[in-house]
């Protein structure tokens, strides 16, 4: 992965990587909601790797890949991003489940604390900041958000409902949190700035990961 020097705005990256997951979020939330459990075991074995393995693969290779490349460039002020936005999904996520909120919080399996889906919270998230950074595979983030999501309704840990209401939040907890991350110097790396050539001849241009 290479830094590249782009002629890019703040505001079109920003709002391009929002609009895009609000659409994928729409459609996903459309998926869990209308399609219901297979019972097909092939189904059922993807979806227990994908909600499991799959969701564990996906977080730490998400956090390696942002932090490291943060690291790399000397942006700490990504890294605390990326590690806040992971403490927050965990503090609402859990935060909301102790609430008990009937009957929500009642899984299809029986069991209790499914509302909302830590799972798609966490995927959606991610899936957001490596889209803002890595725009290039934003297809290969959301399909791994997609599919985790989906495969929380396949494996009866959680319903439609409850994993619509975790991509929700997802996307907003990352949303809000790259507003605010908009206001720190570090934000050049998807800021406008003017930089003088050799020319002496100024030009607007802000960097972006790809």
């Amino acid at each position: 992965m290479r830094t590249l020097l782009t002629p890019m705005k703040n505001e079109n990256i920003f709002s391009k990587t929002l609009e895009m997951a609000i659409f994928i979020g729409v459609m996903t939330i459309l998926i869990v909601l209308n399609v219901q459990k297979s019972n097909d075991t092939t189904l059922l074995s993807i979806g227990d790797f994908l909600g499991n393995s799959g969701n564990d693969l996906f977080l730490i290779i998400s956090n390696l890949i942002l932090i490291g490349w943060a690291w790399r460039k000397k942006l700490k002020s990504i890294i605390m991003l990326t590690l806040f936005l992971d403490f927050l999904v965990w503090i609402f996520v859990q935060g909301i489940k102790l609430l008990k909120i009937a009957p929500w919080y009642l899984r299809p399996n029986g069991g209790t604390g499914g509302f909302p889906s830590g799972h798609a919270t966490h995927a959606f998230g991610m899936a957001f900041l490596l889209s803002l950074f890595f725009p290039r595979f934003s297809w290969l983030w959301y399909f791994c958000a997609v599919a985790i999501s989906w495969s929380r309704v396949e494996t009866n840990w959680h319903t439609g409902f409850q994993v619509a209401a975790g991509v929700i939040l997802g996307v907003g907890l990352a949303w809000v949190l790259v507003a605010k991350w908009l206001t720190h110097p570090d934000a050049a790396i998807i800021k406008p700035k003017t930089i003088k050539q050799e020319q002496n001849v100024e030009v607007r241009q802000s960097y972006v990961a790809d």
